[in-house]
C-alpha cells in the first residue's frame, strides 16, 4: 500500500474516531449535568416527602385522641342508656304491681279495672322498653371496644409512619450514588479523551503521509 492509501485510511480512522469521542463526550457532559440535577431533584423530594409526613403524623394523632374520645362518649353513653333501662324495667315492675293491686273486686265490683289494664299494658311496653334500650347499651360498649381497637391500630399506623420518616429523613445514600455516576463518568471521559488523543495522532499522521505523497507525485512523474 503506497503512502497516499496509507495516509487516507488513517486519516478517515483519525476522523471518525475524533467524532465518535466528541458525540460521546457530549454524552458524558449531558449525563452529568443530568446526574447533577437528579441529586437536586432527590434532595427536594426527600425534603417534601418527610415534611408530608410529618403532616400526615399530626392528622393520624389527631385521629387517634378524637377516637379515643369518641370510644370513652361511648362507654358514657352506653352506661347512661343502661341505667335508663334499668329505670325502665323497674317502672315496668311498679306499673305491675300497681296494676295487680288495682285488680280487686269490692261488693262485686272491680271499679279499679280500668286503671289496672291501663297500668298493665304500661307495664308491658316498659318491660319491652327496657328489654330495647338494655340491648342497645350493650351493643354502644361493642361499639366502644370497637373504637378502642381502632385507635390501638392508628397509633401504630402512626409508629409506623414515624420510624418511615426517619428513614427517608436520614437516608444520606442519595449522594453517594450521584458521586458514583460522576465518578464513573470522569472515568470515562478519561478514556474518551485517549480514544480521541490516538484518533487526532492517526488523522494527524494520515494527513502527514498524504502531504508526503503529494508532494513526492511530482518527481515521481
Amino acid at each position: 500500500m503506497d503512502r497516499r492509501r496509507l495516509g487516507t485510511a488513517l486519516l478517515a480512522f483519525g476522523g471518525v474516531g475524533l467524532v465518535l469521542a466528541a458525540l460521546i463526550a457530549a454524552g458524558l457532559v449531558s449525563g452529568a449535568v443530568a446526574a447533577r440535577n437528579l441529586s437536586d431533584r432527590l434532595e427536594t423530594d426527600q425534603a417534601q416527602l418527610v415534611a408530608m409526613l410529618g403532616r400526615l403524623d399530626d392528622t393520624v394523632d389527631h385521629l387517634a385522641s378524637s377516637t379515643d374520645n369518641a370510644g370513652q362518649t361511648l362507654r358514657t353513653t352506653g352506661a347512661v342508656v343502661d341505667a335508663v333501662g334499668t329505670v325502665a324495667s323497674g317502672l315496668g315492675d311498679t306499673a305491675s304491681k300497681l296494676s295487680s293491686a288495682l285488680d280487686v273486686s269490692l261488693l262485686g265490683q272491680r271499679p279499679f279495672a280500668g286503671a289496672a289494664g291501663s297500668l298493665g299494658t304500661v307495664s308491658t311496653q316498659l318491660d319491652a322498653l327496657g328489654t330495647q334500650v338494655t340491648t342497645l347499651a350493650t351493643n354502644i360498649a361493642l361499639n366502644a371496644e370497637d373504637m378502642d381497637e381502632v385507635a390501638r391500630q392508628v397509633r401504630q399506623m402512626r409508629q409506623d409512619l414515624a420510624t418511615v420518616a426517619t428513614r427517608i429523613e436520614e437516608f444520606d445514600r442519595t449522594g453517594q450514588v450521584v458521586g458514583l455516576i460522576v465518578g464513573g463518568i470522569l472515568l470515562g471521559g478519561l478514556l474518551v479523551a485517549w480514544v480521541g488523543i490516538g484518533a487526532a495522532f492517526c488523522a494527524w499522521v494520515g494527513w502527514r503521509l498524504r502531504r508526503l505523497a503529494a508532494a513526492d507525485a511530482p518527481s515521481d512523474g
